[in-house]
């Protein structure tokens, strides 16, 4: 059975920066949304992007250690989810971030991205945003 359409954003969830991106309501297309500072009003500021932008599902990447635990920083985005489920009023899903940093890196090497550009560390969290965001689409089938 085919998902309702609308809005799916995703979240690299960093210690610093948080990448942002979004779908199209079809959930074909992902672009990128830009990175917030992490800061105690982090759930705050996504909640309301969540209204401005009628999203109907987050999807956060989750950093799951070798073995399928959490480790350290596996515990701060799980308490990260925790503060976001209770301020946005649509379902917050898990997808395995693994190596969605090295592939967004990887993309801007591909397309031929400056390395003084790719060194902009808001680039690489916004596209692994967009990354985790894709694969989590196309592995659930949301298409």
């Amino acid at each position: 059975m085919a998902a309702e359409p609308g809005r799916v954003m995703g979240i690299d969830y960093g210690s610093r920066r948080v990448g942002i991106a979004l779908s199209d309501p079809l959930r074909i297309i992902t672009r990128g949304l830009g990175t917030l500072d992490n800061s105690p009003g982090l759930p705050d500021m996504i909640a309301s992007r969540v209204r401005e932008e009628q999203v109907v599902q987050i999807v956060v990447g989750m950093p799951f250690a070798p073995d399928g635990g959490l480790g350290a920083k596996g515990e701060e985005v799980r308490r990260f989810i925790e503060a976001l489920r209770e301020r946005v009023p649509v379902p917050v899903a898990i997808w395995d971030e693994s190596f969605t940093s090295v592939d967004a890196r990887q993309a801007f090497i591909d397309g031929g991205m400056k390395k003084r550009k790719r060194r902009e560390k808001g680039r690489v969290d916004e596209m692994a945003a967009r990354l985790l965001l894709q694969e989590y689409l196309e592995g659930t089938n949301h298409r």
